[in-house]
């Protein structure tokens, strides 16, 4: 598992990522209610990359120090051995590491923090990974230190998920912070972050298949899903690292769009994923151009990680000026607030790593 860029997908896509994932490099996340199964089916059907299973609990609940884990604690125990350990031991019937199922962690819970770390420590599994999905504040100046201290109590794998409404340059930065004082932790349902995670320090990473695969939420009452939704797939631009509707892509273009050297798409343009029905081939080309980054990344040494990142997304933003010149049109492409927060940080040494 350890260095990897992982791709976080809901359970139910699973089938438009499996054949793009570079198997000595990446590996899925599957995510949601059903995951599990969906785990088991893919070890059935041949799949051996890395794999994880995200229940996501922490969309359900928040933790708190009576129920750090609240969709089992809140359920009878069962009748040999704890809760935790059972669950864990069903993820590992098919998954490569365990993710606990921490609840979500608001700003100062930090009872509910300490109760989940003692209960991991306590299981005492090397091939479980004490998962903390907080809120953003937890990377603010004097949380974040405290939050590694907690970390640090448990002596395996740790990762985290950040969600809330950070400001992008905070959470970039705060992050960085953490995994100076905890290398080797997980970053997982990352955007850019998932890249930059891994050069400054990250054991492993898993980036969103999806917008709703790079960012956690707080836990909130179900609501009724709103009518309508976008009448093309996201695909994502390479040279500019960020993603565009597909119909977004055809009309800033104009017939004029780039070809694509990615696996998916090897040579085609970039602006044919105008409806729907080209989800998979986006799909594919989003994961094929990944993958891509991936690779490069992890050809970089260990210590020139920061900087070489640091790098990608300074040309990335300077590629915006220059194709917003070439195409010449009013509303042209903007700079997504995660790169400018990753190319304005200060490139860093990584530390060295050891076991998060």
């Amino acid at each position: 598992m350890a260095d990897r860029v992982l791709l976080q997908v809901g359970h139910r896509r699973a089938a438009r990522y499996r054949g793009r994932v570079d198997a000595s490099s990446s590996g899925l996340v599957l995510t949601g209610n059903g995951a599990l199964a969906k785990a088991g089916q893919l070890r059935e059907e041949g799949f051996d990359a890395a794999l994880l299973v995200d229940e996501g609990c922490y969309r359900v609940a928040a933790a708190s120090e009576e129920a750090p884990f609240p969709v089992l604690d809140n359920e009878p125990a069962p009748l040999f051995g704890a809760p935790l350990e059972h669950l864990m031991l069903a993820h590992l019937a098919f998954a490569d590491l365990a993710l606990t199922p921490t609840g979500y962690l608001h700003a100062g819970a930090i009872g509910a923090l300490e109760a989940a770390a003692a209960r991991v420590t306590r299981l005492g599994d090397p091939r479980v990974v004490f998962t903390v999905p907080i809120d953003a504040s937890w990377l603010h100046p004097g949380q974040v230190e405290y939050l590694a201290e907690v970390l640090h109590r448990v002596p395996r794998s740790k990762a985290v998920l950040v969600g809330g409404r950070p400001d992008a340059r905070g959470a970039a930065g705060g992050l960085v912070r953490l995994l100076e004082l905890v290398p080797g932790i997980g970053v997982l349902r990352a955007g850019l972050g998932a890249f930059g995670g891994l050069a400054w320090g990250a054991g492993f990473t898993a980036f969103g298949g999806d917008a709703s695969m790079r960012h956690t939420v707080p836990p909130a009452p179900a609501q009724t899903a709103s009518g309508g939704g976008p009448g093309s797939p996201a695909v994502l631009f390479p040279e500019l690292m960020d993603f565009f509707l597909g119909l977004t892509l055809a009309k800033r273009f104009d017939g004029e769009a780039p070809a694509c050297s990615c696996e998916e798409c090897q040579g085609e343009r970039l602006d044919r994923f105008t409806s729907m029905a080209q989800q998979v081939p986006a799909a594919g080309h989003n994961a094929s151009s990944l993958m891509v980054w991936v690779r490069r990344l992890r050809a970089v040494d260990a210590a020139d990680r920061a900087a070489w990142w640091r790098q990608q997304c300074r040309e990335a933003l300077d590629s915006v000026a220059v194709w917003n010149a070439r195409i010449q049109q009013l509303s042209g492409f903007t700079v997504s607030s995660d790169l400018s927060a990753w190319a304005e940080l200060p490139a860093r040494r990584t530390a060295a790593r050891h076991a998060g």
